[in-house]
Formats: C-alpha cells, sequence, structure tokens
C-alpha cells in the first residue's frame, strides 16, 4: 500500500457524516481521509449546518448538468461578506456564478475568442517558453548544486506566461498581476482573517483598474490575442458588457495561472513519490497524458463547487429544499469506488471515466483545454530533461483556500 493509500484512512474530526463542514477542508491533512469517510456512508449527505453535500460520481455528473440547481446565489452570499467595492462588484459579473439567460449568452461570446484553434496555435509558443525556463534550471542546479523550488522556479512561471500571452498583458506588468491573483484568491473562501481580507481587497482594486486602463488601450489599439478578440466578439445583437469584460480578465488571468500550477505541481508532487511511474514516463512518453488526467483525478487543484436550487428539487430520492447549498465535492467524486478501481491508488495508466476536476455541463471550466496542454507540455519537457528528478530539500506543505488546494513549495533536483 502506498504512502497516499494510508493517508486516505487518517482518522479526521468527525466521527458522523451529518456533522461534515466545509471547514474541515482548512486543514489539508483533513481532505481525503474525509472523503473516503463521506464515501463510507453514501453518495450524499444532508448534513446538521444546512448543507448538501454530494460525493459520488454519478450523483456530481448528474447535479453539474442540470440547470435547476444556480451558481448566481452563490455570488450572493460571498458578496454579502464584502464591503461595497471592486471586489464585490466583479463576483457579479463573473462568469462562475452567472446563470440562464446571460451564462449562456457570455459562455458562447467568450468561445468564439477562446477557441481551440488558439490554444492549439499557442503549442509550439508554450514548448519553447517551457524549454527556455527548463535551460535557467539546469544554470541553477550546475552552479548550485542544491535543490530547487520546481513550483516557484517552473509551475508558476508557465502558466503565468501564458495567460499573458494570450491576454496580451505587457512583460512588465506580469509579476504584479500574478501577486494581485494571488491576493484575491482568499476572497472566495468561507472563513478569512481580517489581513488576508484587507490584502484581497486591496489587491481587488488596483486589479480592476488595471483591467479597465488594459481594455481602453485594446480599443484604441487592437492586437493579436484574446482580449482584443473578446472585443470584437458578437453572437447576433450581443456583445460582452464592459463589466464583463473586466472580470473576465479577472477571471481568465486568476484560474490561468493558479489552477495550472497547482495542477502540475500537485501531480509531480505525487508523481515523484511513485520513481516507478516517473521512470516509466522516461521511458514511454507517451504516456504523458494519461499521467496529466491521472494528476486532475487524484490531486485536482479545485476540490469543490456550490449550487442552488431555486426550488425544490429530488436528487437520487433526497429532496433538496430551495435556497440548500449544494456542495459537490469533486475531489471525492475522483475516487469514488464505485467507478474507479482502487481510487486512492495513483495509477498513470488508469483507463476509466474522465475526472470532475474542470466540472462538467453548462459551466465545464473554459481553460480546461489550455491547462492539459500545458501541463502536458511541462511533464514532457521535464521528465525529457532530468529522467533522474527527485524530491529534495524540506517536506512539502500543503496549503487550502476554500476550493482550493496545493502545494507550498516543492524541492527537487536530480539523483
Amino acid at each position: 500500500m502506498s504512502q497516499t493509500d494510508s493517508e486516505a484512512n487518517r482518522a479526521i474530526p468527525i466521527t458522523d457524516p451529518y456533522e461534515f463542514d466545509l471547514s474541515l477542508l482548512a486543514d489539508p491533512q483533513n481532505t481525503y481521509p474525509t472523503f473516503a469517510f463521506l464515501h463510507s456512508a453514501g453518495k450524499q449527505v444532508a448534513t446538521r449546518g444546512g448543507i448538501h453535500v454530494v460525493c459520488g460520481y454519478e450523483l456530481a455528473n448528474q447535479l453539474l448538468r442540470d440547470r435547476k440547481y444556480l451558481s448566481g446565489p452563490i455570488a450572493d452570499l460571498y458578496r454579502q461578506s464584502l464591503p461595497p467595492g471592486a471586489a464585490r462588484d466583479e463576483l457579479a459579473h463573473r462568469i462562475n456564478f452567472l446563470d440562464p439567460p446571460d451564462h449562456p449568452r457570455v459562455q458562447r461570446l467568450i468561445m468564439r475568442a477562446f477557441t481551440s484553434r488558439r490554444v492549439g496555435e499557442m503549442r509550439p509558443w508554450v514548448e519553447a517558453q517551457t524549454e527556455a525556463c527548463l535551460n535557467g534550471l539546469e544554470e541553477q542546479f550546475a552552479s548550485a548544486r542544491a535543490p530547487i523550488d520546481i513550483r516557484a522556479e517552473f509551475a508558476h512561471k508557465i502558466p503565468s506566461l501564458v495567460i499573458s500571452e494570450m491576454l496580451g498583458v505587457p512583460v512588465e506588468d506580469r509579476d504584479t498581476l500574478t501577486e494581485w491573483t494571488e491576493a484575491v484568491t482568499p476572497l472566495l473562501s468561507w472563513q478569512i482573517d481580517p489581513e488576508s481580507l484587507k490584502r484581497g481587497l486591496d489587491a481587488a482594486e488596483m486589479f480592476a483598474a488595471y483591467a479597465a486602463d488594459l481594455v481602453d488601450k485594446r480599443r484604441k489599439t487592437p492586437g493579436d490575442d484574446l482580449l482584443t478578440a473578446m472585443l470584437h466578439a458578437e453572437d447576433g445583437e450581443d456583445t460582452l458588457t464592459r463589466e464583463e469584460l473586466l472580470s473576465l480578465i479577472v477571471t481568465l488571468y486568476s484560474a490561468g495561472h493558479r489552477t495550472t500550477r497547482d495542477l502540475f505541481t500537485n501531480g509531480l508532487f505525487t508523481l515523484l513519490q511513485n520513481p516507478d511511474d516517473y521512470a516509466a514516463i522516461v521511458a514511454e512518453p507517451a504516456l504523458v497524458c494519461s499521467a496529466v488526467r491521472e494528476f486532475l483525478r487524484f490531486e485536482t487543484p479545485t476540490l469543490y463547487v456550490v449550487r442552488i436550487p431555486a426550488a425544490e428539487v429530488v436528487l437520487d430520492g433526497a429532496r433538496i429544499a430551495p435556497n440548500t447549498p449544494v456542495v459537490v465535492l469533486l475531489a471525492a467524486a475522483n475516487r469514488d469506488p464505485d467507478i474507479f478501481t482502487e481510487p486512492h491508488r495513483f495509477d498513470i495508466r488508469r483507463d476509466e471515466a474522465s475526472s470532475l476536476s474542470f466540472a462538467v455541463g453548462p459551466h465545464r471550466c473554459l481553460g480546461a483545454a489550455l491547462a492539459q496542454m500545458e501541463a502536458e507540455v511541462m511533464l514532457a519537457a521535464v521528465t525529457r530533461r532530468w529522467p533522474d528528478l527527485a524530491l529534495a530539500g524540506d517536506q512539502p506543505r500543503w496549503w487550502s483556500t476554500g476550493p482550493f488546494r496545493g502545494l507550498t513549495h516543492l524541492g527537487v533536483k536530480p539523483s
């Protein structure tokens, strides 16, 4: 049994599934033991705290495709906890939280700009940037002979470069936008300390002002980038409003670098804990694609999404009252023992159902193809460059903020 299998059986602070609360996930060590416990009790549970939790794969798949479950009320809950300002305003227009008729309209328009062709055309550029970054890391290895934090020096940099290039963000501004993105992420947590709240609100104001200025510049001087394409996207008489454009910039920049960074880092950490699998990819590079799919299933960077039914619904015999928050545990569904053989075992050759990490249905992640492409390019380059890469330095620590989960750092070096 692997180390990760053992962790799934660790004791947790609750002994009754009805006691489940999202605060349990604030301690990253509780994440998968909690999900394993919930699975032992069933596929869904109405908690004493007033939320309905779905952990089963089939139920999650069904619910996420059903438009009776809304996203907009979730934004309202977040906005109620925030003071007036840019962060609160932006959430009102964020595509993640839009419902019909606005969501289908905005989705159609953004997909006219965010095409598979555009993603495909980016691949050679991503490969070139990846190789350039690894060249620099190789020089560091040669001179320092010390572990390198591949999360900070590689996994963080490549996705930030990619989304910056796609949106036409000037090189000199990219580090600043990344800092703002990190600061605003905790605003989507149900619990946030005063210092993080202030930092996030301040960053949201600066990010909003920057996005507005960037939009104005693109209107005057169009470029060959995603932002220009969004500015000119049309569907009949429909176009994106200014507020929607500003929100899309924030959303795409945030998700475009954070999700891919944590997808790659979480996955590489797991892979390096299983050196035979790493060696298998080195020997058989075609395994890269299935390995990234297993990264997504086994250590998704997004733990859950929330939906709220406007009217009473029945989910597999369970009645859910109107306005009840329904927490869809994507990460738990990805380890449903009825769907995945030995779900707590990492298997780069796994050929089973697709993970729900990017969700499904109307709110499937717009950047799913981009994130997977980047992770594949990064993993292929790393395994090709360093066939004997190994964990080194301080033990990585997990962090969790709201629905997001990742590593604080990841020290590696060629063994």
